[in-house]
């Protein structure tokens, strides 16, 4: 072969490599510009299609955007975290498109799930490579470790008395059944290990089964322990843990793995939030499509007009993917029948009751669409809960414009009738009981159903004009349909705010409880005031009990800031019956004095205590991949919750200073436990958590 033909092949070959280099993404992180606040980030497509018949799919945390002049296409929004790029028909081997936006919170709010979608084309998934700004991680706090023993768990024993008897070995001692006496408060326990011997007492199955937990703990140790008598019992009696399977889903098997987790620390409550914008998750027999359409995400079909349809499932959203069956993609996935039914016995057996959440009637876009698809498919619109004449305005806090139901329709409450009666026989199935059906009822934007003719026709008949009323309107119907069948419900704080008398009064005798979870702006008023005015009330407050807020404030570390960042000396320094005093440092580790914390707002009366029923951790799926996201961002940091859900009223309880030591001894003692207890449990079971 000549020169000259070998020189041809090498380039022939190196044209074709060239032509047949994948599309990438190159995301580049961009400085903050102190005077405007904002910072210029660049988006990179290398080896673009050619022409503009292509659009590039992503997620990204809702940012405006701004494109510098003379972009090669624009960054548009669709809606909730979905954007697209469209190309305006620069050809070349790279495509930069800078663009003004907020500076990167974390790494974890970049730009993800890259989708190319050409006409005519199958999706195809791009692979990205991101430069960050350099970042170091920071540990939260520092702690003075204590020696621990075998008897050192959490939540912490409330009594340990040695006896002089001599030694038992737990693993190897008779275990005597267990004796119910009566006369003790609901999950009381006393363990006596006596001579090789355990005798254990108990107040009901919950006090059985805390004190097989402490027996446990006690085996885990591994060796003869002191005989020692143990009297315990918790000091609250709602002590959970609210996990969103909405928006990014967990599977059964983690979620029976979580359960068992949470059984550790003899939490009692999962509060199950299956039902928001982005999902439903839980099979509901006589509307498969709420699972069928609603529990499936796919990248929508971009019509000419450059609207978008969703025939196949809903947008991606928090995560992407092109295929609705993907099982991998944490944004499908539902609990069927026979899955729920066993999550509801598994957490039964250990004294956890599962507190099922769908959320309205905002944070409804998937129960929405599902009975739009309903509709379409079958014909049947008895469970419709949109009006296609309906042309209100709105945009929801998550970027929505079609995710409110629409209260005025009488198909609503068939579907309210449907989704319990549904719910019911899960539960009598299953032969576990059904305390409540929380309908969350926040976050309606301003806006939803001004432009219903359903709604305005609603206000006309009953003399109303103010659009408002339509919430007492919706309440009473959803209080007939729960009373009609003897449930109890139970709502976010929003749900009893801006209420008439009558429906307030009313809406008391029907909740179970509220999930008082707004604390700032002066909001820190809402627990007291709403257990003084009679409403039962569990501690859900964003700068304690938001699991999905970062640990610290290292970009490195996954997770929200909005209200605040949260880790384990945060969440152990929530005070149930001190709100006022319940964050002792700022979110950059800066001591607050609290000597004035709660001057001029309202105190708790003492006969309200009782309607401050514990409290409960969240953690909100937006940032959530993986099962390891889960249990990172709720261990060790939920373990504060569970330590004080079990003992309300700490030594340190009234103390004005963050560094107080009945404070730093007190916590120096439970972080220790953490450290040589906790952080070998999580080892054992091969879970992600974080560390100090």
């Amino acid at each position: 072969m000549s020169t000259k033909h070998f020189s041809f092949l090498l380039i022939a070959c190196a044209i074709c490599v060239s032509c047949t280099q994948p599309c990438r993404i190159l995301w580049t992180e961009g400085p903050t510009d102190p005077a405007t606040g904002q910072a210029l980030h660049t988006l990179e497509i290398q080896n673009p299609p050619a022409g503009t018949d292509w659009t590039v799919w992503f997620s990204q945390f809702r940012t405006p955007v701004t494109m510098e002049d003379g972009a090669p296409g624009t960054i548009e929004h669709v809606s909730g975290t979905l954007y697209r790029v469209a190309p305006s028909g620069a050809d070349g081997k790279i495509m930069t498109l800078r663009y003004l936006a907020r500076p990167l919170v974390n790494q974890c709010r970049a730009p993800e799930g890259f989708y190319l979608q050409q006409k005519g084309r199958k999706a195809v998934a791009l692979k990205a490579e991101y430069n960050f700004l350099p970042a170091e991680p920071v540990r939260s706090f520092d702690y003075t470790p204590v020696t621990t023993g075998p008897f050192d768990m959490i939540p912490r024993l409330n009594s340990v008395t040695l006896l002089p008897s001599g030694s038992t070995d737990p693993s190897g001692a008779e275990v005597e059944p267990v004796v119910f006496v009566q006369g003790q408060a609901p999950g009381w326990y006393r363990i006596t290990l006596k001579e090789g011997r355990i005798s254990t007492e108990a107040a009901d199955e919950d006090g059985a089964f805390y004190a097989g937990v402490t027996l446990d703990n006690l085996r885990r140790a591994g060796q003869s322990i002191p005989d020692a008598q143990i009297e315990d019992a918790p000091g609250m009696p709602f002590r959970g843990e609210m996990l969103d399977v909405s928006r990014n889903f967990t599977k059964k098997a983690d979620l029976l793995r979580l359960i068992d987790i949470l059984a550790h620390y003899k939490a009692n409550y999962l509060h199950l939030h299956f039902g928001d914008d982005e999902g439903w998750r839980i099979a509901i027999d006589a509307l498969p499509e709420l699972t069928e359409y609603g529990a499936r995400r796919c990248l929508p079909v971009l019509q000419d007009d450059g609207s978008i349809a969703e025939p196949d499932g809903l947008q991606p959203t928090y995560c992407v993917t092109d295929d609705p069956a993907d099982p991998d993609s944490p944004g499908n996935g539902f609990y069927s029948h026979e899955d729920f039914v066993e999550i509801l016995r598994y957490a039964w057996e250990r004294r956890i009751r599962v507190i099922p959440e769908f959320d309205t009637p905002g944070h409804s876009r998937a129960a929405v669409k599902a009975m739009e698809v309903r509709a379409a498919r079958t014909g049947d619109a008895s469970c419709l809960l949109s009006e296609p004449e309906d042309t209100s305005e709105y945009e929801s806090v998550q970027d929505y414009t079609d995710n409110v139901i629409n209260v005025a329709l009488p198909s609503t409450y068939t579907f309210f009738e449907t989704v319990f009666d549904g719910l019911i026989a899960l539960y009598a199935e299953a032969g576990v009981p059904l305390e409540a059906i929380h309908v969350g009822g926040d976050e309606v934007p301003d806006g939803a159903w001004t432009g219903s003719p359903a709604c305005r026709e609603l206000l006309e008949a009953n003399g109303k004009s103010d659009i408002g009323w339509l919430k007492d309107y919706f309440l009473n119907r959803v209080m007939d349909i729960a009373e009609a069948r003897g449930i109890k419900l139970a709502g976010w704080q929003d749900i009893c705010q801006n209420l008439e008398p009558a429906t307030l009064e009313r809406l008391k005798r029907n909740l179970a409880f509220t999930n008082l979870w707004t604390v700032s702006h002066g909001r820190d008023v809402l627990p007291y005031e709403f257990a003084n005015s009679g409403i039962p009330v569990v501690i859900s407050s964003a700068p304690n009990c938001y699991m999905d807020f970062a640990y610290n404030d290292s970009k490195l570390e996954r997770g929200h800031n909005w209200g605040g960042l949260v880790d384990e000396r945060r969440s152990f320094s929530v005070q149930p019956f001190d709100m006022y005093r319940s964050v002792r440092w700022d979110d950059h580790r800066k001591p607050l004095d609290l000597t004035h914390a709660g001057e001029g707002k309202p105190a708790l009366n003492k006969d309200s205590k009782e309607l401050i029923l514990g409290i409960s951790g969240h953690l909100w799926a937006e940032t959530l991949r993986s099962f390891d996201h889960v249990t990172y961002y709720l261990f060790p940091k939920s373990l504060g919750l569970f330590e004080r859900g079990w003992h309300p009223y700490p030594a340190w309880a009234g103390t004005v200073q963050p560094d107080d030591p009945a404070f730093l001894q007190d916590f120096d003692q439970f972080f220790s436990i953490v450290v040589d207890h906790e952080y070998p449990y999580y080892d054992a079971l091969g879970i992600s958590y974080h560390r100090n």
